[in-house]
């Protein structure tokens, strides 16, 4: 028998966690791809100071790894392995978890990029603790939202490709949201940047609640 939601959700995203470091290479590849990345920027540009550059430069960055990590959320479930998650554990609680835990991934993943930019590329004088938050809340809006792409493409049989396809277009308000709450911050408007960390939060609940909602009926189709 299924046990309630309550009592399961914090064990399986235990489960994601010991899988992952079970599987080491796949986390070590999402920090090898962000080095990279953040090496190769640094080749082209140099440091920089001015915040606008800084901002889209990183969120730019954040986008693709945040498209990169959720992406492979569902991907390697096959008819055997699906068939016996269905009998352990409801299908809103699985994607409720699998969602919570590529946020708090998405949000390693954006500190880890933070201090990479800081040791390569210079950071702007700004107010840190608002850029924080925004960073915090613009990390799971994207991980929340790529994760639920994540799993419609891999009911449709289409995997990591249709991720992307769909996975950048909606990413484009939190992304927006992300980039003019970063820029405030740096200017200083603290309560104007909070605005958008806040908007952004509302997002990430929004996708949360969109996937416990619909995803049972992607489950069972």
């Amino acid at each position: 028998m299924k046990q309630p939601s309550k009592n399961i959700l914090w064990e399986w995203m235990l489960l994601e966690w010991k899988l992952e470091r079970r599987n080491r290479t796949t986390f070590q590849g999402f920090l090898l791809y962000m080095f990279c990345i953040v090496l190769v920027a640094y080749q082209v540009f140099g440091s920089l100071s001015e915040p606008n550059t800084w901002t889209a430069l990183f969120w730019i960055i954040m986008l693709f790894s945040s498209i990169n990590a959720a992406s492979r959320s569902f991907t390697n479930e096959n008819q055997g392995k699906h068939l016996l998650i269905h009998q352990l554990i409801r299908p809103g609680t699985l994607i409720l978890a699998r969602m919570l835990y590529q946020m708090v991934l998405n949000m390693v993943l954006a500190l880890q990029g933070l201090l990479l930019f800081a040791v390569f590329m210079g950071l702007p004088e700004g107010h840190w603790p608002s850029f924080v938050a925004v960073l915090i809340a613009g990390a799971a809006a994207q991980a929340a939202l790529m994760t639920f792409i994540a799993a419609m493409a891999a009911k449709s049989g289409q995997g990591m490709g249709l991720s992307a396809i769909l996975g950048l277009p909606l990413l484009v308000p939190s992304l927006m949201a992300s980039a003019k709450g970063s820029v405030l911050a740096w200017d200083g408007h603290v309560w104007p940047a909070l605005g958008h960390a806040g908007l952004l939060v509302g997002l990430c609940s929004l996708s949360l609640a969109l996937g416990y909602v619909l995803f049972p009926y992607l489950w069972t189709d």
